[in-house]
C-alpha cells in the first residue's frame, strides 16, 4: 500500500481559522449558524457573520429607494446580526458581523478573498425561500466563486428549527485513492475529535468505462469482473490502511467499498442507510479537472444530497483559478496488489 501524503495525513490539522457565514435575515439562513459555530469549535475558528444588502441601483426596479427607508433596512440589518452574535458568541469563540452593500453573491466573495475566508457557511436557500431549483441563484453563485472550503447545509435539512448545539454524529468521507480527495481526511478528524462522531470511509468502485454500448461476450464479461475485483480489493487495503491510522488517534471509524455503476446515486443511498448527518469530501477527486471549481461527482451532491456537506478546496488554488490561471496537482493513484 502506497503511503498517504504527509501533507493530508489526518493527524494534521486543516487551516481552517476564518470562518463566514451568509445570511439574509430569512429564517432559511439563520439555521446555518449553529452549524458555522460547531465547525468553529472543531477548528478554533473566528466567525464573521456577512449580510449584503443588494443596493437600489443594484436591483431590476427602476423605482429608487427611498433613503430613509433604506437606512431602516441597514438598522433592522445590524440589530439582526447583533442578536446572531449574542447568541453566539460563548465558549471563547470570536463572533464578528459585517454588513455589505451591492450585489450579494460578488460582494460576499469579494469580501472573503480580501480577508482570507478559509470556510464559507450558506444554505442552499434563503429570503426567496424554496424554489424548484436546488440551489438557490446566489448560493450557486457564492459556491462556484468563492475561493476556500465551503459548508453547504440544504434547507430540506433544517425544515424544523435548529437548536444552538449542533452536533455531528456520524460523518461519511469520500475518498477515491487520490491526493485531493485525501485532503478531505484532517477536516473530518477535526469534526470527529469535537463531537465525538462515528466516521465512515466510503470508496465506491465503479463498473469499468465502456468505449461503446453494444453488449459483451463471456471472455470480455470475466475480464470485467476480474477488474471489478482487482479494483475492489486494492480499495479494502487502501481504506484500511487509513481507517487504523484514525483508530490510533481515538476515533470510532469504519471503513466501506462498494460496487455501483452509478457512484454518485451510491453516494445517496449510503448516506440515507447509515444515517449520515454531514458529509465530508474534496472538491476534486482522482479525475477532477483543475480548472473547475468542483469535480462532476461534488457538483452532483451539493445539487443533490439532503445533509450538510463539508466541501475541502484550497484556498489559494481556486482564488489562482478565478483568475483564469489553472492549478495542477499530482495525481495518486489505488495501491498495486501482489499478483495472486
Amino acid at each position: 500500500m502506497s503511503e498517504t501524503n504527509p501533507e493530508t495525513n489526518p493527524a494534521t490539522a486543516p487551516l481552517i481559522r476564518h470562518i463566514g457565514v451568509c445570511l439574509d435575515r430569512s429564517a432559511l439562513a439563520d439555521r446555518v449558524v449553529p452549524h458555522a459555530i460547531a465547525m468553529a469549535r472543531a477548528f478554533g475558528a473566528d466567525v464573521t457573520l456577512l449580510h449584503a444588502l443588494e443596493t437600489p441601483h443594484e436591483t431590476a426596479e427602476a423605482t429608487p429607494t427611498d433613503p430613509l427607508e433604506w437606512e431602516l433596512q441597514r438598522t433592522h440589518a445590524r440589530r439582526h446580526l447583533s442578536t446572531l452574535e449574542a447568541e453566539h458568541a460563548a465558549g471563547g469563540l470570536e463572533v464578528r458581523s459585517e454588513i455589505l452593500e451591492g450585489r450579494p453573491a460578488e460582494e460576499i466573495r469579494d469580501w472573503a478573498r480580501r480577508h482570507e475566508i478559509d470556510l464559507l457557511v450558506l444554505g442552499s436557500h434563503g429570503e426567496s425561500g424554496w424554489t424548484e431549483w436546488s440551489l438557490a441563484s446566489t448560493a450557486r453563485k457564492l459556491i462556484e466563486g468563492t475561493p476556500g472550503s465551503v459548508l453547504l447545509v440544504p434547507a430540506w435539512s433544517v425544515q424544523e428549527p435548529v437548536k444552538h448545539d449542533v452536533t455531528y454524529s456520524r460523518v461519511l468521507v469520500l475518498l477515491d485513492g487520490s491526493r485531493r480527495a485525501e485532503s478531505a481526511l484532517p477536516a473530518a478528524l477535526g469534526v470527529a475529535r469535537t463531537h465525538g462522531s462515528d466516521v465512515i470511509l466510503l470508496h465506491v468502485v465503479p463498473h469499468p468505462e465502456r468505449s461503446c454500448p453494444c453488449p459483451l461476450d463471456e471472455e470480455e464479461h470475466e475480464l470485467e469482473r476480474r477488474l471489478i475485483d482487482r479494483n475492489t480489493r486494492a480499495a479494502q487495503v487502501y481504506l484500511e490502511g487509513i481507517r487504523k491510522h484514525m483508530a490510533s488517534e481515538g476515533i470510532q471509524v469504519r471503513a466501506l467499498v462498494t460496487v455501483d455503476g452509478d457512484v454518485r446515486s451510491e453516494i445517496l443511498r449510503r448516506v440515507a442507510a447509515d444515517h449520515v448527518d454531514l458529509l465530508v469530501f474534496s472538491g476534486h477527486g482522482s479525475g477532477g479537472r483543475a480548472e473547475l471549481p468542483f469535480g462532476s461527482v461534488a457538483g452532483f451532491l451539493l445539487e443533490h444530497a439532503t445533509v450538510p456537506l463539508l466541501v475541502i478546496r484550497d484556498r489559494t488554488a481556486q482564488a489562482t483559478r478565478s483568475h483564469g490561471r489553472t492549478h495542477s496537482r499530482r495525481r495518486a493513484r489505488l495501491p498495486q496488489l501482489a499478483s495472486s
